[in-house]
């Protein structure tokens, strides 16, 4: 009887104590090589979602949706900073989209989630995203790109722009936001980097375009529109999704969209029951969603 009841207890222990070690968030710092890394963690089960942030952004961007997504999906969720951003260090002698995503690698085969992963991009974050998965297109199950920049954005034209935009500002941002510097310092040497490099088709992707892209011109954000249509349509298992009165933040604008979108992307990667406990989930996920969004 004590035996059994000993044993009763453990269990209910367990059973109390695990959703507290589900959906626990913590920072780590990774040495990737003479530059500490800054991951932001959110721990779960099953295979992870990796989120790969903006140009300007550190993973502190993707704040808002993490904690829906960490209910909903069950899943670790990782997001991080790249050097120069949030919490990570800066190699002023090794910067660059590649040496960037050698340093992610590192950093992800520390923490042990070098194998099967989800990855959602946002911005120039999708370059990031492209790279990794083209070098990884056995471990990449899905991704979702979320206004992301694509390689057939990158035109001689488009880099003319960008450089004209902020030459008048890369001095103050050396001095006082060096990771924007190096990044805007090598911004044609990632767009020859992406020329070479083929996306796989063998991944599913889900491309969310805003309907108002950050673009002051009318011909860039056709431009724009056109990238995202030609690679939305370069594959049968890709998906694109206008985002109807969202900006470049379309998570901000519509964080129920991007949740959502990325549930169903993870949700088409398990099996018949785990999608099942999961879609289950995101319905009550979206049945509150809609009883908030109807109080006056």
């Amino acid at each position: 009887m004590f035996v059994n009841r000993f044993i009763q207890a453990a269990f209910l222990l367990f059973c109390l104590s695990a959703p507290l070690a589900m959906g626990q968030t913590t920072d780590i710092k990774v040495d990737v090589g003479g530059n500490q890394l800054n991951f932001h963690v959110v721990k779960g089960q099953g295979m992870p979602i990796l989120f790969e942030a903006g140009g300007g952004d550190d993973s502190t961007v993707w704040n808002g949706i993490l904690p829906s997504l960490a209910d909903i999906t069950h899943a670790t969720l990782i997001a991080y900073d790249r050097p120069g951003f949030g919490k990570s260090g800066l190699d002023k002698k090794r910067h660059g989209i590649v040496n960037g995503i050698n340093d992610l690698e590192k950093g992800l085969k520390a923490l042990g989630y070098d194998g099967n992963i989800m990855v959602v991009a946002h911005s120039l974050g999708g370059l990031y995203a492209e790279l990794y998965a083209a070098r990884h297109p056995d471990r990449v199950k899905s991704m979702v790109l979320i206004d992301a920049t694509e390689s057939c954005f990158l035109t001689p034209e488009e880099l003319d722009i960008t450089e004209r935009t902020y030459k008048g500002q890369m001095d103050d941002f050396k001095a006082h936001r060096p990771g924007v510097y190096y990044l805007l310092s090598d911004y044609r040497s990632m767009a020859d980097v992406m020329q070479k490099v083929a996306f796989p088709s063998s991944i599913p992707v889900v491309d969310i375009v805003s309907e108002h892209p950050p673009f002051p011109s009318e011909a860039e954000r056709q431009h724009w529109e056109n990238c995202h249509r030609q690679f939305a349509g370069a594959s049968a298992n890709r998906e694109g999704i206008l985002a109807v009165g969202t900006g470049h933040y379309i998570f901000h604008d519509n964080p129920t969209l991007v949740i959502n979108a990325i549930v169903k992307a993870y949700a088409d990667t398990l099996n018949t029951e785990q999608r099942s406990s999961l879609l289950e989930r995101s319905l009550s996920f979206n049945i509150k969603e809609a009883n908030q969004k109807a109080k006056p």
